[in-house]
């Protein structure tokens, strides 16, 4: 049954429109959470994944490729960190730099394309990157292209091995 508003009119139609603005708001919000939850989950992964590829590199090991035969050691430390990362995003869209820094743990200028695992005691870094793009609208309005870049990073020296 309708009940009558302060000055005697119905208000079922304004309850109505009440419930369905909170509904949106209560919708928008749900899906921003999900939204910033699945992004959240794909940089903790790349940070797990960057980590299993520094330990990897750190002591010199090398993984056999799937039809056993043994792997360089940059293709070793790149396969860990896509096989690692690969359960929030596709293994080819993870972009993987591995290089020597400087005296002063800086950057050389194309690190991006640097892929050289150094000797035994360089000090190192292991950088991967990946491009998430935003799969609702109303987020992706508030980034360029709709896409962020995640990154993560591990430094480390090389300890006495092998080559």
């Amino acid at each position: 049954m309708a009940r009558q508003g302060r000055h005697g009119r119905m208000s079922k139609g304004g309850t109505i429109v009440e419930f369905a603005l909170t509904l949106l708001v209560f919708i928008t919000l749900l899906v921003a959470i999900i939204e910033f939850g699945w992004l959240f989950f794909i940089q903790h992964t790349l940070q797990y994944a960057t980590r299993e590829g520094t330990r990897l590199a750190l002591v010199g090991r090398t993984i056999n490729d799937p039809s056993g035969n043994p792997m360089t050691r940059v293709d070793s430390i790149v396969r860990t960190i896509r096989d690692a990362a690969s359960l929030a995003v596709s293994p080819d869209a993870v972009l993987v730099a591995v290089y020597p820094v400087s005296a002063t743990f800086g950057d050389p200028s194309n690190w991006q394309d640097l892929q050289d695992a150094g000797d035994p005691r360089d000090y190192m870094r292991v950088r991967t990157r990946v491009v998430h793009t935003f799969f609702t609208p109303l987020i992706r309005a508030f980034f360029p292209g709709g896409q962020i870049i995640l990154q993560a990073e591990g430094t480390y020296r090389n300890e006495e091995f092998d080559e």
